[in-house]
């Protein structure tokens, strides 16, 4: 039988965490000591979600793969990165032009006519109402993304009619506080992608994501109670679709790959560029920031002014060539994230940071490292200590038998 795969982003969850608090893993853990588990799995750069999804799918750069941030520079101002700028085929284009089934089940990053079914993520259709994420965004790009596809009709004999349960901006406004709506999401999605892996009909390859692990970090910080009570919870909800294949008889027909777009770390402090260098043309990727410069000077320019609060230059080449003298790259000190000023009115240059814990450190460093295992039909028992962001698009092929022409990276299984 052909090998079938579920691939799960558990948002936020870094090697770190994992190495620190396994005891509350005995799932996704479990999975990893009966199959390939990956201790170290190094981020993309810089280590946010839509670059780390954008790597995951593609098992490209960010230079090759066009997304170099979760905002993109697009006629002069940084625009939300959407599945139309991801420059090279990912793993679902890779599928459905091999004429396998696909189901994308609320994953980012992926474009709808890649899929046979698509369930857009729950943080572009209202459940974390307010995101950054959603300014700016074109309303030709974010209907397309938002709407359910669904044209064999396999969602609705499920009992799947929504996915969603309810319209997500009614569920939010009027029932409960959007943390919650946020874990109802994650556990629709998982209990979704369970439906269809145990169907009549099972697709080839599904992706999905549990997204609420990087929420609660973001606000309640990293290895908060709340934080361990998400990331249980996402634990919780991987042992539950475990059990649905086990009980289903399909659980030897499918392999089960999860990883994270990135990691987490501490954040006292935060920096506010635009307090700094007045009128400044930036971008805030977590402790990395993005800044169009019109020229050599004004790129000095704000590079000295930074420099005041322990800020350091960093290399562009994650940005596509032809982009990379109009954009300068920063990275900020050690507990120091970039923030954008929570009021115009203050004149502070750092302050009390929104998020007590983010991603995007400096390249290289460990707290960006993501907890990655694959288990399940046709993967070895193997324990690997690191391993390179490309490898795991890579590995995603060779569990489905296809060719990533675009990626050379050798695959961990």
């Amino acid at each position: 039988m052909k090998k079938k795969l579920i691939a799960i982003l558990v948002d936020g969850l870094s090697a770190n965490y994992v190495r620190e608090h396994r005891h509350l893993l005995p799932n996704i853990y479990g999975l990893g000591e009966s199959g390939t588990m990956v201790d170290r799995l190094g981020a993309a750069v810089p280590g946010t979600s839509m670059p780390g999804r954008s790597c995951m799918l593609t098992g490209a750069t960010a230079a090759s793969h066009g997304v170099y941030g979760n905002h993109i520079l697009y006629n002069g101002a940084f625009k939300p990165a959407y599945p139309e700028d991801v420059r090279l085929p990912t793993i679902a284009t890779l599928a459905k032009n091999a004429g396998l089934d696909v189901a994308c089940v609320g994953a980012g990053m992926i474009r709808p006519e890649d899929t046979n079914v698509f369930i857009p993520p729950a943080w572009l259709r209202g459940f974390l109402r307010g995101s950054r994420f959603h300014k700016h965004i074109p309303a030709d790009r974010l209907g397309r993304t938002r709407i359910i596809s669904d044209i064999q009709g396999r969602l609705e004999p499920l009992g799947i009619s929504s996915p969603y349960g309810h319209e997500p901006e009614t569920l939010t406004v009027r029932d409960t506080p959007p943390v919650v709506s946020g874990f109802i999401a994650d556990q629709l999605m998982i209990r979704t992608a369970a439906a269809l892996a145990n169907s009549d009909a099972p697709p080839d390859l599904i992706l999905t994501e549990i997204s609420m692990t990087d929420s609660t970090q973001h606000n309640f910080g990293y290895g908060s109670e709340v934080a361990h009570w998400a990331i249980c919870v996402a634990d919780t909800l991987i042992g539950s679709l475990i059990n649905q294949l086990r009980q289903s008889g399909r659980i030897d027909d499918y392999a089960i790959a999860i990883a994270s777009d990135h990691g987490h770390a501490e954040i006292r402090t935060a920096i506010f560029p635009e307090a700094i260098v007045p009128g400044i043309n930036c971008e805030c990727e977590g402790a990395t920031l993005h800044v169009a410069v019109k020229n050599g000077q004004e790129r000095a320019n704000v590079t000295a002014a930074l420099r005041e609060f322990g800020v350091e230059e960093w290399t562009s080449e994650h940005i596509p060539e032809e982009e990379r003298e109009a954009i300068a790259t920063y990275v900020a000190p050690t507990f120091h994230s970039f923030e954008e000023l929570p009021d115009h009115n203050i004149r502070e240059k750092t302050g009390r940071p929104q998020y007590i814990s983010t991603h995007g450190v400096r390249p290289g460093d460990p707290e960006d490292d993501r907890f990655c295992v694959f288990a399940g039909a046709g993967v070895s028992k193997l324990k690997i200590d690191n391993a390179k962001p490309e490898q795991y698009a890579a590995s995603l092929a060779r569990l489905l038998g296809l060719r990533n022409e675009t990626n050379p990276a050798e695959a961990l299984v």
